[in-house]
């Protein structure tokens, strides 16, 4: 995945990693995010970028999925299952407590807590913000320029052709606001209303 932020690469291991890690990439909060940087040795305390060539035989390893800076705090996730996070609370319970003692803060992410009907609408922004950003953004000052921006999608931005860049572009730049966990933007089917510059719709993490 390349990053919209940076234009980074980053190599994930699983599509749950992939679609989490865009949401996070999407997210205005955040800044550079990462993947599996870096191994937690819970036992001794180290934080190793690279491993030692030999392993202490009390070492216990812990190696997280993605690493994002939000504000002053780094945050550390692990991209699991719902059925798998919870067979494993006991060790990530422990990795959070590691983390808060070091100033990071630890967040389990599963696709089910999520939701895939949001998911699959970040995926789709995440594709037209990496591949258009240059281009949405003089469509998004043509809906800004509308007197009406609440309604159903295709009374607000009728006239507007292509339907959808508009919409994306909306979305993507604090015009227009939809509840993106509630309906698809590839079905085009959903009401908006103003965002006034807020992008809440993209914070998909709570934050402590």
């Amino acid at each position: 995945m390349k990053s919209v932020k940076t234009g980074l690469e980053i190599r994930l291991e699983s599509a749950g990693e992939l679609l989490i890690a865009k949401a996070l990439d999407l997210d205005p909060r955040g800044k550079n995010l990462v993947a599996q940087a870096q191994t937690f040795d819970l036992a001794s305390g180290e934080i190793y970028s690279t491993l030692p060539a030999s392993k202490a035989s009390n070492s216990r390893y812990y190696t997280y999925d993605l690493s994002n800076q939000v504000g002053d705090i780094r945050y550390i996730y692990e991209v699991k299952a719902e059925r798998f996070a919870q067979r494993h609370a006991e060790l990530f319970s422990e990795v959070k407590d590691f983390c808060r003692a070091r100033g990071m803060r630890f967040l389990v992410l599963t696709r089910e807590g999520i939701g895939e009907q949001l998911l699959k609408n970040i995926e789709l922004l995440h594709q037209f913000q990496r591949q258009a950003n240059a281009h949405l953004s003089g469509l998004a000052q043509v809906v800004d320029a509308l007197l009406v921006k609440e309604g159903h999608v295709s009374e607000v931005l009728k006239g507007l052709e292509p339907l959808n860049h508009y919409l994306i572009a909306g979305l993507l730049n604090g015009v227009l606001k939809a509840d993106l966990s509630k309906v698809s933007l590839l079905s085009m089917d959903l009401c908006v209303e103003p965002a006034h510059g807020e992008l809440a719709a993209l914070q998909v993490v709570t934050y402590e």
